[in-house]
């Protein structure tokens, strides 16, 4: 039909301009993107577009639905970003208060630092036999703890740097293996890095902890803060 076409392409004529006016007239000092930016760009152009609609064809509610639906999602997604952003803002924050600051994370690695160094384990259950082989660079042992009998729960010690010969080892990153038995039963054991936090960056998953021993890891990885 001639006049439908005639008046579908003058409505899409007059919607283009339209769409054209508001980019034109936009304030400055608004963000494009921004949550009533993109509502008064949506409203300008529903409304010119059924000003102009062709009166043989109306506009389908759906359409006016699907549209009003796609804005609500626009203005969700924003609002979204928004809440995230300001959650991210305040766990970083709060993690900031963990610098200088010990913390415990899984793991079994022992930074020695000033002649001495600590970490910690979780026994399943009583003992009586907890050895703790302390080793450095390759895997190579350096020093032997018996710690003998011990209950099940957490159960930390002490390393005071030196290796089987009673020589001070130099500073550095260390790690260590336990073994616990009840006779001749093996018991399950957890074992714990203590670690102290250097610095606190903020990732899209959140904040990042950079320890002393060199490890970056969530704040979520903690176990404990001493």
């Amino acid at each position: 039909m001639a006049v439908a076409d005639t008046t579908t392409t003058t409505a899409q004529r007059n919607i283009a301009a339209a769409q054209a006016a508001t980019q034109r007239t936009g304030s400055p000092q608004m963000k494009l993107d921004s949550p009533k930016e993109i509502q008064d760009r949506f409203l300008t152009l529903l409304i010119a577009q059924l000003q102009n609609q062709d009166p043989l064809s109306p506009m389908d509610n759906a359409q006016i639905t699907q549209q009003m639906a796609q804005i609500s999602t626009v203005q969700g997604i924003s609002t979204l970003n928004d809440t995230m952003g300001q959650l991210l803002a305040t766990q970083g924050s709060q993690a900031a208060q963990l610098i200088g600051r010990g913390v415990t994370l899984s793991g079994a690695d022992l930074r020695l630092s000033g002649g001495t160094a600590s970490g910690s384990m979780l026994l399943d259950g009583n003992a009586n036999d907890v050895v703790v082989e302390v080793v450095g660079a390759g895997d190579l042992p350096v020093r032997t703890i018996n710690l003998g009998a011990q209950t099940g729960g957490l159960l930390p010690f002490q390393w005071d740097g030196k290796n089987d010969n009673g020589a001070q080892m130099p500073d550095g990153n260390y790690s260590y293996k336990v073994t616990a038995k009840a006779g001749t039963f093996d018991i399950g054991v957890e074992t714990f890095t203590a670690a102290k936090v250097l610095s606190v960056s903020l990732a899209a998953t959140g904040p990042t902890l950079l320890l002393d021993n060199g490890q970056e890891v969530p704040v979520n990885a903690i176990k404990r803060i001493f």
